[in-house]
């Protein structure tokens, strides 16, 4: 399996040839709204519940084709004896303007199987709801926050999704989405702070100096 994924990251198709409504019907994916992720938050805090944060390693490459698409054959692989043939594309790989929604069409099959089911307000927050056990998993691309009621409950689901995707489980959730969560003894104390620190790291301004904004002048 993990080399059969390495292999598929070696490859990059031409993905401006992929014509919508010809060969693409669906590129659109589904990502978490911010007022469902805070929603969300609000909920666990208030019930004491857990919260945990999942990351799937190359998550792309999971999803299912449903269209036919072909793609020239990768540099070093050339069949010498028929140059001019196509490869017909089997899976997913990153690249492709449907792979994103591939994925997430996977990963929705996944969980539907597991007796999750889609919230109507928002797509990618899905909801276990069987007796006396509740859960909601919050969806962004490769990236999953799973609270529930049940730790138990939790722990087998994050099990259960290990066995059908590379999961790896970070344990408490601390960072999403660029957001820095830390819990304190009144709730969730949410902050940008690590954010913008990396962003001055990626942008070499750590040691700059602080200028105040000027104000703007109005004029008649």
């Amino acid at each position: 399996m993990a080399q059969s994924i390495a292999s598929k990251l070696d490859l990059l198709p031409k993905a401006f040839t992929n014509a919508l409504g010809l060969i693409i019907k669906e590129t659109f994916s589904p990502v978490v709204k911010p007022e469902t992720i805070w929603s969300v938050l609000t909920v666990a805090v208030m019930q004491g519940w857990i919260l945990r944060k999942m990351d799937v390693n190359n998550a792309f490459l999971h999803g299912q084709l449903t269209e036919t698409v072909y793609m020239s054959q990768p540099p070093g692989f050339k069949d010498q004896t028929n140059p001019h043939h196509v490869c017909k594309l089997r899976e997913a790989i990153y690249g492709l303007k449907q792979t994103p929604r591939a994925w997430y069409s996977t990963l929705k099959h996944a969980l539907i199987q597991l007796v999750f089911h889609n919230s109507k307000s928002d797509s990618s927050l899905f909801i276990y709801h069987r007796g006396s056990v509740m859960c909601y998993m919050l969806v962004y691309a490769d990236d999953f926050v799973l609270t529930g009621n049940d730790s138990s409950f939790v722990k087998s689901l994050i099990q259960q999704l290990g066995d059908q995707f590379s999961l790896k489980d970070m344990g408490p959730l601390n960072y999403f989405l660029g957001v820095e969560v830390v819990s304190t003894c009144a709730g969730l104390f949410l902050s940008q702070h690590k954010y913008v620190r990396d962003l001055f790291s990626k942008t070499s301004m750590v040691g700059a100096k602080d200028v105040s904004t000027p104000y703007l002048l109005a004029y008649p």
